[in-house]
């Protein structure tokens, strides 16, 4: 399928790993110019040189997006090498788990905050008004499926607190700009086979093969799919997010959790 982006810019934050490395192929793949945005110079390194191998056109650039000035500087090589970016996925990680009772220093709530929402202000304040400008424009955040339903088994408080601003405030964005021609959507996994969820499951619960796993999954998790989702389940959402085809989604919240979402609605 043409997904009609072919030498579109793309701003990509966590492009080197995991879901995100998937996208970035993805997208190289329908012709777009991505530009890789991560912490590790190596990895990013290694992800343009697969892309370049492979055909595609990408930029590798180091920056902190938590910050104001991170975003600016990565968007200011970006746009000197590829012009304005009309595609942008934003995704960021803070991991202090522990139950509400563990956690004293007030703080981490603000890190958490910071690096999940405001690193999302800061990228839409950047992007929106060249894609205003344009007529067109495709926003999409990875989040988390525990952003609307915390998981009693992962004991992550401080997450399950400031994960659920991020997506009132893409909301809200969305609302405002669809008249735009910009769309802003959530992409929210579920229990996803990364070396993360691995480890995860090996620390907590003792789990240590893909048979294990999945009768995990089945029996405690209640996943009616049976399995963890794979990476490029996820990536493929969000590529066809970016795409030209899909203007006519915007402000929604989409789970793709093999079912584990109870609700309806």
């Amino acid at each position: 399928m043409d997904l009609g982006i072919r030498d579109k810019t793309v701003f990509l934050a966590g492009g080197t790993k995991g879901i995100g490395r998937i996208v970035a192929d993805m997208l190289a793949a329908e012709g777009c110019k991505v530009g890789v945005v991560a912490r590790t110079q190596g990895d990013i390194d290694a992800t343009v040189a697969a892309i370049a191998a492979q055909g595609g056109q990408a930029l590798g650039v180091r920056a902190d997006i938590t910050t104001r000035d991170g975003v600016e500087e990565a968007l200011a090589t970006l746009r000197a090498a590829f012009g304005e970016p009309l595609i942008v996925i934003g995704q960021s990680k803070h991991n202090v788990p522990g139950d509400f009772a563990d956690i004293d220093d007030i703080q981490h709530y603000l890190d958490s905050f910071n690096t999940y929402t405001l690193s999302q202000i800061h990228l839409l304040k950047a992007v929106l008004p060249a894609m205003q400008a344009a007529g067109w424009g495709r926003f999409v955040h990875i989040g988390s499926a525990t952003a609307k339903e915390p998981q009693g088994t992962i004991h992550h408080a401080i997450a399950n607190t400031t994960r659920p601003s991020t997506v009132g405030l893409l909301k809200t964005v969305a609302d405002e700009y669809a008249r735009f021609g910009i769309t802003v959507n959530t992409v929210a996994p579920g229990w996803i086979a990364t070396e993360n969820a691995f480890a995860y499951l090996k620390n907590n619960a003792g789990l240590t093969t893909e048979a294990e796993r999945a009768e995990w999954m089945r029996k405690v998790a209640g996943i009616p799919a049976g399995r963890m989702g794979l990476p490029e389940e996820i990536a493929s959402t969000v590529a066809y997010l970016c795409s030209d085809l899909a203007g006519f989604i915007t402000g929604k919240w989409i789970e793709v959790d093999g079912g584990h979402h109870r609700s309806m609605f």
